[in-house]
């Protein structure tokens, strides 16, 4: 008997008719992967990498501040500081710190003018536990504290989904299959439920931790076995269902606003599901990953289909979650016995050993896969990226102060890069009054870092300074604890919609 074998993208096209049946309105019931060298210049992509914890002393984090020898009064009673990053050669091993240790072939000279490593964002309250403050929805946190508790209810959509619905950051799209790419650990991405109107609930984002299923995001249905030209026509999905679609929606009394809402939610995500159907991606010879047993592998698997989708314009946004505790081996509770002991000898050395492997793993090797990449001559791929690696908190764990970030690529030449960039306010009004032993300084505000991101990305505040819950300046909620309105000056909050200083390229 002759087998017959099926393939994703018939199974996905089948799949797409399997969500014609309009959703359930409750107010109307009676009672691994290689990218290729590219020729094209799709624009600039994003990558958030996002860890949990922090907790990293500042010594082992960042490098010495006194190399950042440039400073700049930014405000009355507040200076800040810049210096050329230098990297350390030791055998065949590379540093910028502690942490931020690779090999030295790949943590080259070259890739360091690449890199940037900012000091002192602050998250202005005590957000705790969180996700969602890493691309600007502060809502997603635990609650630990009263201040968390206050803005649970003030969600917001993340800087990723507002680039991926933005057609100033997409104004076509041909050849995209993917707005954007999820993978590893979730909880860091939300969206509007209809996002094509910037409407409805803001949601999570669903992110897939295997590498297959993160290879499907960036390639539904597999690659075309034919080209473009030789593809059948199909019938669009929504246009099957339209006709039902308006008669329910306009003239059914009954229809709560609740489940029009619903109903208009169920009609976009079907006309993004016909989008990315009928798109045929330009990337070749790009083989799926298999699935493999241990965490850190599909780490590299992210890595690679990342790279791929980059490569050939299938996306030109990522958010990758990584658990940092997978890579070393503890069989406790990471949580309780670890980050929160983040004060103690040991707890300290894993937590180092585990993020700079987190580091070496996903965030170099990615900027390196990217660098690889060359996108015009003279150009690779990183160069037109923003590549970002962001921590929950600073040095001490669940305060998201001083939170660190790094990054690669210049976002097309808008960004500077090379730097050590310290935007701790190191005079005595700048010192955070609290009872912690540390001694920590308030710095500029992290939503000004997001808006540094998103105007990298080419969306001018025009775009989302008006996003409901969001402050007047900058992106994100602008609670501000006591503590750190005492010891901020005048023009941090005002001024936290410019991009951040000495980045501009």
């Amino acid at each position: 008997m002759k087998k017959r074998v099926i393939r994703r993208r018939q199974f996905l096209r089948g799949a797409g008719g399997a969500a014609l049946g309009l959703p359930f309105l409750p107010s109307i019931v009676p009672g691994r992967a290689w990218g290729q060298s590219v020729s094209f210049d799709p624009g600039p992509r994003f990558v958030a990498i996002c860890t949990n914890h922090g907790g990293i002393g500042e010594d082992a984090m960042f490098p010495a501040p006194t190399s950042a020898v440039e400073g700049m009064q930014l405000y009355p009673g507040m200076q800040v500081h810049r210096g050329d990053l230098a990297r350390t050669v030791r055998g065949d091993r590379a540093s910028i710190s502690e942490v931020l240790t690779g090999p030295a072939n790949v943590l080259t000279e070259p890739l360091v003018a690449k890199m940037n490593v900012l000091w002192g964002l602050d998250i202005p309250f005590y957000i705790a536990h969180h996700t969602g403050g890493h691309l600007g929805n502060y809502a997603r946190n635990d609650g630990n504290g009263e201040a968390g508790q206050s803005v649970q209810m003030q969600h917001m959509p993340t800087i990723d989904q507002l680039m991926a619905w933005s057609p100033t950051f997409y104004p076509e799209l041909a050849g995209v299959t993917a707005r954007s790419l999820h993978g590893g650990s979730g909880r860091f991405s939300w969206g509007y439920s209809n996002p094509s109107s910037a409407s409805g609930a803001i949601q999570e984002v669903r992110s897939d931790f295997d590498g297959p299923s993160y290879f499907d995001q960036a390639f539904p249905g597999g690659l075309p076995e034919r080209s473009e030209a030789d593809q059948p026509a199909r019938p669009s999905i929504v246009d099957r269902v339209i006709d039902s679609y308006r008669s329910l929606r306009q003239s059914d009394r009954r229809l709560s606003p609740d489940d029009r809402q619903r109903l208009d939610d169920h009609m976009d995500r079907l006309a993004e599901l016909q989008r990315r159907l009928s798109t045929v991606s330009t990337c070749r010879d790009v083989s799926p990953p298999q699935h493999r047993a241990g965490s850190a592998n599909n780490y590299d698997d992210l890595v690679d289909v990342t790279a791929a989708a980059f490569a050939c314009g299938a996306s030109r946004i990522a958010v990758l979650g990584v658990h940092e505790r997978d890579y070393v081996e503890f069989g406790g509770d990471w949580h309780q016995d670890v980050a929160h002991q983040h004060m103690l000898d040991g707890p300290q050395g894993m937590l180092l050993e585990a993020n700079q492997k987190a580091f070496e793993r996903v965030v170099l090797a990615l900027a390196s896969r990217l660098d690889a990449l060359e996108e015009a001559p003279g150009k690779s791929v990183l160069d037109g990226t923003l590549l970002t690696w962001s921590q929950e908190s600073g040095v001490i764990t669940h305060e998201a102060r001083s939170v660190p970030v790094i990054t690669f690529g210049s976002a097309g030449g808008f960004l500077r890069t090379g730097q050590l960039c310290d935007f701790r306010n190191l005079g005595e009004r700048g010192r955070l009054r609290d009872e912690d032993p540390i001694v920590r300084h308030s710095g500029l505000l992290y939503n000004q870092w997001l808006a540094t991101c998103l105007q990298a990305m080419g969306l001018p505040p025009s775009e989302w300074q008006d996003t409901p819950h969001n402050g007047p300046s900058g992106y994100g909620l602008p609670s501000i604890d006591d503590d750190y309105a005492q010891s901020h000056v005048g023009g941090v909050v005002e001024n936290a919609s410019d991009v951040l200083p000495f980045l501009r390229g």
